[in-house]
């Protein structure tokens, strides 16, 4: 009969290897980024990153001139009284207004003390992500989450950019922790207040209307209404067509949108089009791939799926990986929302017993992949960060996997 102090020492000592390897890699990357950041600093406080889209579209409504608020000319005019006269290039604000509410009271500040507090506030949502995931992971791994977060690339660009994609990642995490503890309205109303970006929301939401989950969609629909009121508010008709003006072009390479630098589907396509010249084709191939991808997820997170087991840990990071890939309009900084599935996978990775099947080893060498330092910011600079996502239909795969022979096990009939 084995020794169970024998089993239980297993799992670390299976492990020490890949810790031993990975923990100085995420350690070096976090250190490598913040100093790449330093040297940035005088670009950030003098607006050449995209917290100006914000700040300008905050003063802008402050200013009482809501109607105006996408237009391009008042943007260009507000956004020289506090950033670089001399930007050859357009950084518009192109979300609902909704949004700006939160950085109204920021907007009375100097652009730099705006951004420092806009960053503060951002790390303390990092640390709020930590605390809502850590119930649902193992309490051994939780130093190793921690590092992971702070360290992804993405979470780090969206501290320099000062984007709100931390804000989609805690409105994601907080997603997850009301469905596992059934609270379905407020699982709803949550997404609908990402809506900003609503490429990151409505595949979660399309999940939840294709099985019937009418309270989820209740939540979305009442809260996304009071969005759309307060936003109707803020600009007016007038204004909101003025988006709609700002986003149908966003279909098309050009002007802010550049497949190559879009770390999912859109990009990978469109870098392997490139190499035969096809890239106009980047556009429906991309839609074939997504509309798959999003089936593989249906089909693995069935309508009766029970949400209060670990099995709904990896449905739910499946879900969050192909809404990464589909989403279409993603850059760096958006990928922060990766860490959820990452950290989701990973957990279950470290609890399973001897030995790592395949599919567990290459889910390992993809995390040390992705964390090798100043790699994306090499891609970057090359207009190549497309590249960087070549990991990520990988990764949905081996979720993909483990879900489906999670599932036959799980099931009766291979049971018995």
């Amino acid at each position: 009969m084995p020794n169970p102090m024998n089993r239980s020492t297993s799992k670390p000592e299976r492990h020490r290897v890949f810790k031993l390897i990975f923990v100085p890699l995420v350690i070096f990357s976090l250190l490598a980024q913040c100093a790449l950041v330093w040297t940035q600093l005088e670009d950030i406080r003098d607006g050449y990153f995209d917290f100006v889209l914000y700040y300008s579209g905050a003063k802008i409504i402050n200013d009482g001139n809501g109607a105006q608020l996408y237009n391009l000319e008042v943007q260009r005019e507000y956004q020289k009284e506090f950033a670089g006269g001399d930007k050859d290039w357009d950084l518009p604000f192109n979300h609902p207004p909704y949004e700006l509410l939160t950085l109204l009271i920021l907007a009375k500040f100097s652009f730099p003390v705006a951004h420092a507090l806009w960053a503060a506030i951002n790390i303390l949502l990092l640390v709020v992500i930590l605390v809502r995931l850590f119930p649902f992971v193992d309490a051994r791994h939780r130093v190793l989450f921690a590092l992971m977060l702070f360290a992804f690339f993405p979470t780090i660009t969206a501290l320099k950019m000062g984007q709100d994609s931390i804000i989609t990642t805690f409105l994601l995490v907080e997603t997850f922790v009301s469905l596992r503890r059934k609270r379905y309205v407020t699982a709803g109303g949550l997404l609908a207040l990402g809506l900003y970006k609503p490429q990151f929301v409505l595949p979660l939401v399309g999940i939840f209307l294709l099985h019937r989950r009418w309270s989820s969609i209740f939540g979305f629909l009442s809260t996304g209404l009071l969005l759309g009121a307060i936003s109707l508010a803020m600009v007016g008709w007038d204004g909101l067509m003025g988006l709609l003006s700002l986003w149908l072009p966003m279909i098309q390479r050009g002007h802010v949108v550049w497949p190559e630098l879009m770390t999912n589907l859109r990009g990978l396509v469109y870098m392997t089009l490139r190499l035969s010249g096809l890239t106009e084709a980047t556009n429906v191939v991309t839609l074939g791939l997504s509309t798959l991808t999003y089936l593989i997820t249906l089909q693995l997170w069935p309508r009766n799926a029970e949400e209060q087991n670990e099995l709904f840990h990896l449905r739910f990071a499946l879900a969050v990986l192909m809404t990464a890939l589909v989403s279409f309009h993603l850059y760096s900084y958006d990928g922060t929302l990766l860490v959820i599935p990452l950290i989701l996978m990973l957990n279950q990775v470290l609890k399973e017993p001897d030995p790592y099947p395949l599919r567990h080893l290459v889910f390992l060498a993809l995390l040390i992949i992705w964390f090798l330092p100043l790699v994306p910011n090499v891609l970057l600079k090359a207009m190549m960060l497309a590249w960087w996502a070549l990991p990520l239909p990988i990764v949905f795969g081996v979720v993909a996997m483990e879900i489906w022979r999670r599932s036959r096990l799980a099931s009766p009939s291979v049971r018995t």
